[in-house]
């Protein structure tokens, strides 16, 4: 009989939100041009990245990358047989895996790209040979069109598998699952993943972010 669990804790499900809205927030100024709020986005994505990182070394057992990594085989193996599970299923780690590296490299390239249209500089440029500089603007430029394909992707995903199995998406926003014979996850409080986030943000701000607020 299925049964109600707290399968997330407080720190992945702001993730997963705080995420969908900020790389929306990127899209959409990045291609208007406000290339000041384009930065400040970036920046409080890369601290949110970096505390999902930490959160998924030290934070609650399935936020953690250790518990949710799986074979290709058995992710294989899965979507041969998909059904509700306690956390991140074996086939999804791939994509969550996936979208995270590319996300680090959009603002790892971001920072040293130079937009001819804006006249933009990102904080590494004038630290980098010219090809360098060149090379992260290219990437940066391809690598959102890849990032926007698998949030695509996901979506439907996250839509199917709510349709078939259990609703993916309510559990995100509740933190709580109905699935049977699933014992209940070893939960942390997320306050050390916000503690965390709030320093990286200050960090970026202070680095970046009085400057680029002025331009507002």
């Amino acid at each position: 009989m299925a049964q109600k669990i707290k399968v997330w804790d407080g720190a992945v499900r702001f993730f997963h939100w705080a995420m969908v809205m900020l790389v929306a927030g990127l899209w959409y100024s990045g291609s208007e041009g406000y290339i000041a709020l384009h930065q400040l986005l970036a920046y409080s994505l890369a601290s949110l990245l970096i505390a999902r990182v930490g959160w998924g070394i030290w934070g609650s057992q399935t936020a953690r990358f250790s518990q949710f990594a799986a074979s290709p085989q058995a992710a294989i193996k899965y979507l041969g047989n998909t059904r509700p599970v306690a956390g991140h299923n074996p086939a999804s780690s791939y994509m969550i895996f996936t979208l995270l590296s590319l996300l680090l490299l959009q603002i790892i390239s971001g920072l040293a790209t130079f937009d001819n249209s804006y006249m933009s500089d990102g904080p590494l440029v004038a630290a980098l040979p010219a090809r360098w500089v060149d090379l992260a603007s290219a990437i940066h430029s391809l690598n959102i069109d890849i990032i926007l394909a698998l949030v695509a992707v996901h979506i439907g995903f996250a839509l199917w598998h709510s349709w078939r199995h259990d609703n993916v998406i309510k559990t995100l926003i509740t933190g709580n699952s109905k699935i049977s014979d699933a014992p209940q996850p070893r939960l942390r409080n997320s306050w050390s993943f916000f503690v965390m986030l709030a320093v990286l943000l200050l960090v970026m701000y202070y680095w970046q972010g009085r400057a680029l607020l002025a331009l507002l």
